[in-house]
């Protein structure tokens, strides 16, 4: 039943816009010279520490430290800030064009996104985005964003308390609590999280088009859903360094949802050649109880000229979703306006699947010829089961299933970096070898392919490049590979398709950076690329009953992204104090030429540029006093195998203010208001031999946040984590 829920996630999801540090950093030095450069014009004065963004070896690097960025609320605020990054709280974190990015603090793999909403954006010294990673790391890897936090000063405890309300159709309240302790290379922090969400709903509006013969069929639908959960999670991590040369650590984390509950109405009507038919209305209801365990321990050293990276991770989780589905169907008046009656339909599910992950990775790096050779390995090994039952009060074509699918992975990888001058040069090759049991039809006993990686940067003037090449690769998600069939309505079921096959791109990305602007150019070549397909369900001989399911792109296709950011500052004086202005202008355009089915036949190529783009602002005014406006738009376009029909406008307002409490320390309130305009309604029509139309409305959402900190202290957590990408497609 859990997974009945995916179709109405993607759709939305698809409207939408949609640190382990290697030697190669080390050997990179900045070329660059940061400028301090002031103009007077009319009263108003232009001031900016540039560069803000720069090329830093295989990354480009935004300093957060002494910027306003420090103050943009929680990590993931500040994230939202970087130039082509996408952040969301509780969300993940995405790169413009490469998509879906590994997060790591201070090395650390980051395994739940949520921390990033817990850490403070003032904790941060900088961030570097990796738009093509290095052989280290998977080739499943897109993208990588490393954070590193900011040194600890002093000892002892130190306390952190930050509580956040969201109300948008409901209330949703989370509190986290830090308490730190640390005495010589001795640090220890362990955390509390508990909350309760419930604010949001969904709504939204489909057509799905499809032709039987000569005969055109639709099927319009209105969804409106609603979700609620409780949650609590510890979580404690422990760092010693005992000299500069060796540091070993431990991180565990616990999350438990006791219960959460899923209620939604889904009313369709069916249509043939414009001619109601049938009225179907579903009463969906489901109910959800998660428990995960996580941990990480690793050693950090070096001995003589031999650097040591390990890391061995774990996580363990159970996952319950009993539901009930109560269908009442009532087909068009017959001659005379006589009704033929109605017929209800039950249908009672419960999913469970676990996951028992264990993965450990291994670094050595040494010097050669002026420059670092990396070499290491990684393996991982998941036991995975995935078993879903129902009971119906009539038959349907869904059969009871329990899968069980062991995945081994092993790597092999080799990276070398040098500086020559002022040129940063970095090449990387990587062995990966996947197996997965059971084995299906278009699968052999395994997968093993080689990923080649290359980078190259350097300053002509003040103008900093870097080129970079990666090969990769995505495996379809565990949920995507079940054999098992969903009951949605008597209209339609949903699967999984174990004959997925992975996608593979090749990346080519430039970046460009002069003083407060950047340009990144990323194009990719796209093999298999993973889409959600709307079709006749295999043998049924009723052309109204359709089968939702993932599939391969049957061609290949190009996809190009540009991304242009500008960010200066601006001093201006009011009511006889300094004030400072900082906007920052994002403009984004994506090209393709993806090939895609149509309902009527025939293959369309997808090919209309899409742009998007976003004005924020931040002004500081005197009195420690923020406010934030910001500004999102998206035109019309395409992007794979959507159709963006309608352009989405935004509109944000906040307000900051910190509040010293003197030796108790300092307290943050951040009051916002999300989609102050209720602009925010997207339009989309899906692509297939079933053609899905589309459409969300809108709905401001109002946040405050209270932070108080106490003799606030850093992490000093320094393990990287191993397995990430199998993780992720838990």
């Amino acid at each position: 039943m859990k997974r009945s829920l995916r179709l109405a996630a993607l759709i939305t999801a698809a409207m939408t816009r949609t640190a382990t540090f290697g030697q190669a950093e080390k050997l990179s030095t900045d070329s660059t010279l940061w400028y301090n450069q002031t103009q007077q014009l009319d009263g108003v004065v232009v001031k900016g520490r540039l560069p803000k963004t720069r090329v830093k070896g295989d990354a480009m690097r935004t300093t957060v430290a002494g910027t306003i960025l420090e103050k943009a609320g929680t990590v993931s605020d500040a994230l939202s800030k970087i130039p082509s990054l996408e952040a969301e709280r509780d969300g993940a974190v995405k790169v413009i064009g490469r998509g879906e990015a590994e997060v790591y603090i201070n090395g650390r793999r980051v395994l739940d996104v949520k921390e990033l909403s817990r850490l403070r954006s003032d904790q941060i010294q900088h961030v570097d985005v990796v738009h093509n990673p290095g052989a280290r790391y998977k080739a499943a890897v897109k993208a990588v964003v490393r954070i590193t936090l900011k040194k600890a000063q002093g000892e002892g405890f130190s306390f952190q308390d930050s509580a956040d309300g969201i109300y948008q159709y409901g209330l949703s309240a989370t509190n986290n609590l830090d308490v730190n302790y640390r005495t010589g290379g001795l640090d220890i922090t362990a955390s509390f999280w508990a909350g309760r969400y419930g604010h949001s709903k969904s709504f939204q509006d489909n057509t799905l088009t499809y032709y039987a013969g000569p005969d055109k069929l639709e099927s319009i639908s209105t969804q409106e859903s609603k979700n609620i959960w409780k949650g609590w999670s510890p979580q404690l991590q422990v760092n010693y360094m005992a000299n500069e040369n060796h540091s070993f650590g431990a991180y565990y984390k616990y999350d438990r949802h006791p219960n959460g509950k899923f209620s939604g109405m889904y009313y369709t009507d069916n249509y043939e050649n414009g001619v109601f038919t049938e009225r179907s209305e579903s009463d969906i209801t489901q109910e959800d109880e998660f428990k995960k365990h996580i941990f990480n321990v690793y050693y950090n050293g070096r001995i003589s000229k031999l650097s040591i990276d390990l890391n061995v991770d774990g996580l363990f989780d159970d996952t319950q979703s009993p539901g009930n589905t109560k269908e009442v169907t009532s087909s068009a008046p017959m001659s005379g306006n006589i009704s033929t009656g109605t017929a209800t339909r039950t249908i009672s599910s419960n999913t469970v699947s676990s996951n028992n992950f264990w993965a450990t990775k291994l670094i050595l790096g040494y010097p050669v010829w002026k420059g670092n050779l990396s070499l290491g390995g990684e393996y991982s090994y998941n036991h995975r089961t995935d078993a879903y039952d129902f009971t119906a009060t009539e038959a349907v074509p869904v059969k009871t299933t329990d899968t069980k699918i062991n995945e081994k992975s092993s790597a092999v990888f080799m990276e070398y970096g040098r500086q020559f001058g002022k040129v940063f040069a970095q090449l990387g090759l990587r062995y990966e070898y996947n197996s997965l049991a059971p084995v299906f039809e278009k699968r052999s006993g395994g997968e093993a392919s080689w990923f080649p990686t290359a980078v190259v940067s350097a300053p002509i003037g003040q103008v900093q490049l870097s080129l970079s090449y990666r090969r990769d690769i995505e495996r379809p998600p565990y949920a995507n590979l079940t054999s098992s069939t969903v009951y949605i309505n008597r209209y339609t079921y949903q699967s999984g398709n174990p004959y997925l096959l992975p996608t593979y791109t090749h990346s080519l990305v430039l970046n460009v950076a002069y003083q407060w602007a950047n340009l990144t150019l990323n194009y990719g070549r796209i093999k298999n690329a993973l889409t959600m397909s709307t079709e006749l369900y295999p043998g049924s001989a009723d052309p109204l009953i359709s089968l939702v399911r993932p599939i391969n792109s049957e061609d290949d296709y190009d996809r190009l992204s540009i991304i242009a950011a500008a960010r200066p500052n601006v001093q201006f004086s009011m009511f006889n104090a300094q004030c400072q202005w900082h906007p920052t202008w994002t403009v984004v355009a994506m090209l393709q030429n993806y090939k895609s089915p149509t309902a009527t036949g025939e293959v369309v190529t997808l090919s209309q540029p899409w742009f998007n783009g976003s004005w924020r602002n931040t002004i500081e005014l005197p009195h420690a006093l923020r406010l934030n406006v910001n500004f999102d738009w998206a035109t019309k376009g395409e992007y794979n195998n959507y159709r963006i029909t309608k352009p989405r406008f935004v509109g944000s307002f906040g307000i900051q203010k910190d509040i010293s409490l003197r030796r108790l320390g300092e307290l943050t309130a951040d009051l916002r208001c999300i989609d102050l305009f209720n602009t925010n309604k997207a339009e989309a029509t899906i692509y297939g031999m079933r053609e899905l139309s589309t459409a969300n409305p809108a709905r401001r959402t109002f946040m405050l946040n209270l932070t108080w900190k106490f003799n606030e202290a850093r992490s000093k957590y320094r393990g990287s984590g191993a397995g990430d990408k199998q993780k992720a497609r838990m």
